[in-house]
């Protein structure tokens, strides 16, 4: 081939799309490679699409209804995951298909989980359930990424483990079992050392890693974590140094890998990076040894295209888009200085990244010429030197280097230049990489620019006032946004007392939505009480974007969740009691409770309550207020309201009826965790609004809902529901 393999793999990629959507993406891929082979013969590219559609069409019908899990699942040594009392896991049915889940194990199961290296086989009972994907506009969606990355869809329900023998040998047990081998002896090293081993020579980021994790984000180095190229070429490289000093043919080491590197698909993490660098450089060598006279870009489109035809998803996945497009575009290149190919590719990344992450870091090219040296030449060459002599004279060093390296790197993510951009969409993503691709090929620069001030301007365009109210399970959270972002207020946070999660929804869904909207600041965050459920991860917030004001009341400004909350990037304190009036640009708010002098014991009877005019809308925010509060403190207030956000996640210690129907209210909304323990909202408490014709809005059925220039969305409700209401 003559670098015509890449015409064909984007009729490929055309092809699939218009079953998998975006259909709109694959037709302007299908016009652009019929345009450009017009002089080339043209069943190829009409082959490529047929073989498109029909693979996409098989995907899409699988994602949709992929098939149930059956049989005793088994599960490979490494894919455990050991918790206090819980035992998580990913394994295959006994039918082929991937299953997960979470099981309650005696200390007698876990131990021996913590100590085995063979295949563990797993009975249960029960329906598998479908994994449940995102429930609040622009969160990260788990259940798209297990399937587009594993294929998988379901998990078992809880329950006890039952252990069952299962075959023990082949490749496959053997290769995982030296994997889990080798993480036992990376959990003995010291912490930072253990930590970077497992990350950068087995992909594996556990929970120690998390402090630092953002700081590689904020930076955009992040991939240097993601075991691919950049770890394979170091690999490789190693192993021809001294095979050339050993004086083996290289023809030899060359069949060697062809026979071995596929391992590695099995003993690392299977992301779309090191299946891509994987399949590469075999077909690149098999090129090399037989004689194909294949260009690189021949070998790259090979590859993809396989990569496809097994995984039809793995271009929806941010490694996948980064993977495929940096190295494409890195063989389409022609020779440049380490520095010119560094910025090169971290301006072509950025409409990525932005697209994903809502963010970039205009450093971020400066920072990969200076670290991937260092961590391809030192860093990693000497983490193999700690595994294999844990006790040496060097572990030590790396330990205090390594501590050094992010302490500078903290201070590094300090320095002006992360760039909160916000949602940009699909298209505009599209049109920049388009934009930036002719640039690099030696064409003005100027669309650029004009790219990257549109995309700015579309993502911060909010003319109209907005009210969010997320859905972060069993608690409350609010977001208030003044017409173009003149006031930005937070209600509570939502959170929990009880167990600890890696990636809360506070994290999940209410950072990366700030990020999402453009919002680098919040004027005032409002912790209403002192329960876990609506302050328990105020600190996450407050450690994660700047806060010019912590709002609370005298009777919870002392509470551990609060004073840890504002350790963080907090502004000021500011107490308040009925009476106060917040002014924030265009958002003005009363405090209508609790009084200055209250000393409830109950703290729900102590929340703070809000009133004000939210665009054209009145609303009543009322925390966890109780029916005392709603009868004697509210009730006298003849408040005008058009929606209310009900008491106490729809407990019947609230909504008192004669106070819901003096407000004449247009709506309510209800924020409940989904089948949550405490059986939110009650009975009494919907029937009330029933009985009164007030249309209610629950985050447990729904996920998010909003409400901006008069219409009210839903994150997980389609849109004609709502003309019906």
């Amino acid at each position: 081939m003559t670098r015509q393999g890449i015409f064909w793999v984007v009729a490929l990629i055309g092809g699939m799309l218009l079953p998998m959507g975006p259909a709109w993406l694959g037709g302007l891929a299908l016009v652009w490679v019929l345009l450009v082979t017009r002089a080339l013969p043209h069943w190829p590219v009409m082959l490529a699409i047929g073989l498109g559609v029909a693979i996409g069409w098989r995907a899409q019908a699988a994602h949709t209804n992929p098939p149930l899990p059956q049989g005793v699942i088994t599960v490979q040594a490494p894919d455990w995951r050991l918790q206090d009392g819980t035992v998580s896991f990913t394994g295959t049915a006994a039918n082929g298909v991937p299953v997960s889940g979470l099981v309650t194990a005696t200390k007698a199961q876990q131990a021996q989980l913590a100590t085995t290296s063979a295949p563990q086989g797993i009975a249960w009972s029960g329906p598998p359930q479908r994994l449940t994907g995102a429930r609040n506009q622009f969160e990260f969606d788990y259940a798209d990424y297990a399937w587009a990355s594993s294929q998988l869809a379901y998990e078992i329900p809880k329950q006890p483990l039952q252990l069952v023998a299962v075959p023990g040998g082949g490749v496959i047990a053997t290769l995982n079992g030296w994997r889990v081998t080798l993480l036992r002896r990376m959990a003995q090293l010291p912490q930072r050392v253990g930590s970077y081993a497992k990350g950068l020579l087995l992909g594996q980021l556990d929970a120690e890693f998390d402090d630092v994790r953002q700081t590689y984000m904020d930076l955009g180095i992040f991939h240097l974590f993601s075991v691919s190229g950049l770890h394979l070429f170091a690999l490789i490289g190693a192993l021809y140094w001294l095979t050339d000093r050993l004086k083996i043919a290289k023809e030899h080491v060359d069949w060697v890998l062809i026979a071995t590197l596929p391992t590695l698909l099995v003993i690392l993490p299977l992301g779309a990076g090191i299946v891509r660098a994987v399949g590469m450089r075999v077909v690149m060598l098999l090129n090399e040894r037989w004689h194909w006279a294949w260009s690189s870009l021949d070998c790259f489109s090979a590859v993809l295209a396989l990569n496809l035809v097994w995984r039809p998803y793995v271009l929806y996945t941010f490694g996948g888009q980064l993977s495929y497009l940096l190295t494409g575009a890195l063989l389409l290149m022609s020779q440049r200085s380490a520095w010119g190919v560094s910025w090169r590719l971290s301006l072509l990344s950025a409409p990525v990244i932005i697209a994903h992450t809502f963010r970039v870091h205009v450093l971020t090219g400066a920072f990969n010429w200076l670290l991937l040296p260092i961590f391809e030449l030192a860093i990693m060459p000497l983490l193999v030197v700690a595994v294999v002599w844990p006790a040496g004279p060097l572990t030590g060093g790396l330990e205090l280097a390594l501590g050094r390296l992010e302490h500078g790197l903290s201070a590094g993510a300090q320095l002006p230049g992360l760039l909160v951009v916000g949602a940009i969409g699909l298209p505009l993503a599209v049109v920049g990489v388009g934009v930036i691709l002719r640039a690099l090929g030696g064409r003005r620069w100027w669309p650029v620019l004009l790219w990257g001030v549109l995309a700015w301007e579309v993502a911060h365009y909010h003319p109209l006032a907005r009210v969010t109210v997320f859905d972060v399970g069993q608690g409350d959270a609010i977001l208030l946004e003044g017409e173009n972002d003149q006031g930005v207020v937070l209600i509570d946070t939502g959170g929990r007392g009880f167990g600890v999660m890696r990636n809360p929804p506070a994290q999940r869904a209410i950072l990366n939505y700030l990020a999402a909207r453009g919002i680098t600041r919040l004027d005032a965050l409002v912790l209403t009480h002192p329960d876990a459920d609506h302050v328990g991860d105020a600190a996450i917030v407050t450690h994660g974007i700047a806060v010019t004001q912590l709002i609370t009341t005298a009777s919870a400004a002392q509470d551990p969740y609060i004073t840890k909350a504002a350790a963080g990037r907090v502004g000021s304190v500011r107490q308040v009691a009925a009476g106060t009036v917040l002014s924030y640009g265009a958002l003005q708010l009363q405090v209508v409770s609790p009084a200055a002098e209250a000393t409830a014991t109950d703290k729900n009877a102590d929340s703070v309550v809000l009133y004000g005019k939210i665009g054209p809308d009145r609303w009543l925010l009322t925390g966890d207020a109780d029916q005392g509060v709603e009868v004697n403190t509210l009730m006298p207030l003849g408040l005008a309201v058009d929606y209310l956000k009900v008491g106490h996640h729809g407990s019947d210690t609230s909504s008192n009826p004669a106070f819901i129907a003096a407000l004449n209210l247009k709506g309510a909304f209800i924020s409940a965790g989904v089948a949550n323990r405490y059986g939110h909202p009650h009975p009494e408490t919907l029937q009330t609004f029933a009985n009164l014709a007030v249309p209610i809005w629950r985050t447990d059925l729904g996920g998010m809902a909003w409400v901006e220039g008069g219409q009210i969305h839903q994150f997980l409700v389609k849109e004609e529901t709502y003309a019906s209401r």
